[in-house]
């Protein structure tokens, strides 16, 4: 109606009865029933005019009869196609914005919304023109009840008529030429509706596809995770078990330090001792010496009583250094009992060498008593003492000599000692050293064994997976290309839903400048209207030829009632095309659900699979809605709402 509205703006010079005409075609748009068996269709049929108007209109009912039923056929058609390509494009329109609501899930609800207040808003503009619909019908009835008065009267307006009819003529071709361009608008919609159908199907091919490459991939991911964990998992043991092993060797070696410096402070000990022991027994001989010379040497009693007096100072300051000694000795005591748990082998020398020291506490005790009975024979000996103090004297500058070199040898004794230890010292580092490389070649020979053997296990594993790793990069080859056609492919698609969108857009355009256009061709009418009630008080006062003015009221007539067929048949078609278009979103829906129940199959097929192989992979599901929009957990969703992987 809009299409012809703006065909008709801009002819501003229409004639009376053309405006009739429009106003018939206008009341027959969107209208169910209007033809009641009461309606005037053939009442005015056998009105009697005049004869001598009958003879003088003969004439030009015969010339312009064939004009008038080519007119009208060609009206007639017109309308038919008219209404035909109107019901078409809007079902097509609907059909295609429900197609692109579905390709378009993700913005589906909004589309949805707005579609459905734009379709209020045309229900209460329908609303709105079936009732201006209704009053152009009821003034059109008044408006042809005035003609049927007045046709009589109309008989001086052949020329006004003729000039009407040219301009019918012209808005005739006119028209014409607008069927042509809807025609070409319906097939190019054909050819989208055909291009959306095949890109339909390719997506869902795509998506199948992809799913399962998707899902073959996030397979081979997990169980490449479960080998590389299981591989960090033994290196993590191996690094903890070569820390321990250094952590011991570095407690025994600081064990085994303190072992050799407590066995070096005992060689010591038992080297002062021995110079200690030694002294006594030189103190031994000597008393023995002085017990053989005491007969000799009585006369010498008071340089000999003052010699034992010196020899007790002596023997007392030999028991003073035994007594450091044995607490010496004691504290050494005190120090291995401590050290008992860690020198086992050094308790049994102690054990030893304390019987030893037993021994001699208890030489010395008799050495002390034999000292009180050298008091008892001090007379005896005072008697040989002067005998014996020449040789004394002699014996004196010997035992100088002898302490001398003793000294010496003391010295060097101690410091072959000091060397001895360090020389010890040393060997049981060495050996240290040579067990810990011992223990060390041991285990990197034991670690050398175990990872020949885990090189091996690894060899073998590597060539099952190489193996593996063949076929999978085969497969994702494959799966590759495939990804790569369906990418080209959704690009080409994606760019053709673009493009559509872009049309869509173009067409909402084109939809809104009819709607102002309609609006504007409205306040038209109403102008027309007002003139046509100028023009039909001038119609009551001119007198026009009544036949063909009859002639032409019954030929708008028959054209009123083919397009009230032609709009009943697009009424049908429309509610056809709505029945279609319900059972598709049936199908649709049934699809999805069919399409969920086989995804929560798989995905539960999926989670069987990994708990029996022992993987802990992620799970990756997607739910289809009832056809309105398409949920994936885990990577996102697709721009157009449609595939997601």
């Amino acid at each position: 109606m809009s299409l012809v509205q703006d065909m008709l703006s801009p002819l501003p010079d229409i004639s009376p009865e053309k405006l009739t005409i429009l106003k018939l075609k206008h009341s027959t748009l969107n209208r169910d029933v209007f033809s009641e068996p009461s309606s005037p269709i053939h009442e005015h049929e056998g009105m009697n005019f005049s004869k001598s108007s009958n003879n003088m209109s003969s004439s030009v009912v015969s010339r312009r009869t064939s004009r008038a039923t080519s007119g009208a056929r060609r009206r007639s058609s017109f309308l038919h196609s008219h209404r035909s390509e109107m019901s078409r494009e809007l079902t097509s329109q609907a059909e295609g914005k429900f197609f692109a609501l579905m390709d378009l899930m993700s913005t589906a609800s909004r589309e949805a919304s707005s579609l459905k207040e734009s379709w209020a808003r045309i229900v209460s503009e329908r609303e709105s023109l079936f009732k201006e619909k209704e009053e152009l019908l009821s003034r059109v009835e008044e408006v042809t009840e005035t003609l049927e008065r007045t046709q009589t009267e109309h008989h001086h307006h052949g020329h006004e008529h003729g000039e009407r009819k040219k301009q019918v003529e012209k808005l005739l071709l006119e028209l014409s030429v607008a069927v042509t361009t809807i025609q070409e608008h319906k097939k190019k919609i054909a050819d989208r509706d055909h291009e959306i159908d095949r890109v339909r199907t390719e997506i869902r091919e795509l998506q199948s596809t992809s799913s399962t490459s998707y899902n073959e991939q996030e397979r081979l991911k997990a169980e490449l995770q479960g080998i590389y964990i299981k591989l960090k998992a033994v290196e993590d043991d191996r690094d903890h078990a070569k820390d321990e092993a250094h952590k011991h060797h570095g407690e025994l070696r600081n064990l085994l330090r303190e072992h050799t410096d407590m066995k070096s402070r005992y060689d010591e000990s038992h080297s002062k001792y021995e110079s200690s022991r030694k002294e006594v027994l030189s103190l031994a001989d000597r008393l023995r010496i002085f017990e053989l010379e005491r007969d000799e040497h009585l006369h010498e009693k008071d340089r000999l009583q003052e010699d034992l007096k010196r020899a007790k100072h002596r023997a007392e300051e030999s028991s003073r250094e035994l007594y450091e000694l044995t607490e010496r000795h004691e504290r050494t005591q005190r120090d291995i009992s401590k050290l008992r748990e860690t020198t086992r082998i050094a308790e049994e020398e102690r054990d030893e060498y304390s019987l030893t020291i037993e021994n001699l506490r208890r030489d010395v005790k008799a050495k002390t008593t034999g000292w009180e009975e050298s008091d008892e024979l001090r007379a005896d000996i005072t008697l040989k003492y002067e005998h014996l103090k020449r040789e004394v004297i002699s014996v004196k500058e010997k035992l100088r000599e002898v302490e001398t070199r003793e000294i010496d040898i003391k010295e060097s004794l101690d410091r072959s000692r000091e060397d001895h230890r360090l020389i010890i010292i040393e060997r049981d580092q060495l050996k240290e050293d040579l067990h810990d490389h011992r223990n060390r070649d041991g285990e990197r020979q034991r670690q050398i064994n175990i990872l020949e053997e885990s090189l091996r296990r690894t060899e073998q594993t590597v060539s099952e997976l190489r193996a593996e790793l063949h076929t999978v990069t085969e497969r994702n080859k494959v799966l590759i290309r495939d990804g790569d056609d369906s990418r080209t492919k959704h690009g080409h698609l994606h760019h053709e839903i673009t493009e559509l969108k872009e049309k869509l857009l173009v067409f909402q355009a084109e939809i809104r400048t009819l709607t102002a256009a309609r609006d504007r061709h409205r306040k038209e009418v109403d102008d027309w209207r007002h003139k046509y009630e100028e023009t039909v008080e001038t119609i009551t006062e001119s007198h026009d030829d009544s036949t063909e003015l009859e002639f032409e009221i019954d030929s708008l007539r028959s054209l009123l009632r083919e397009a009230r067929e032609q709009k009943e048949r697009a009424i049908a078609a429309r509610h056809a095309a709505d029945r279609e278009r319900d059972e598709a979103v049936a199908r649709f829906e049934e699809k999805c659900r069919e399409m969920e129940r086989f995804e929560e199959s798989a995905s539960a097929h999926y989670h069987a699979t990994h708990k029996s192989e022992g993987g802990g992979a992620r799970t990756y599901t997607r739910t289809v809605s009832s056809g309105t929009t398409l949920h994936h957990d885990g990577h996102g969703h697709s721009a157009s709402g449609m595939f997601s992987p």
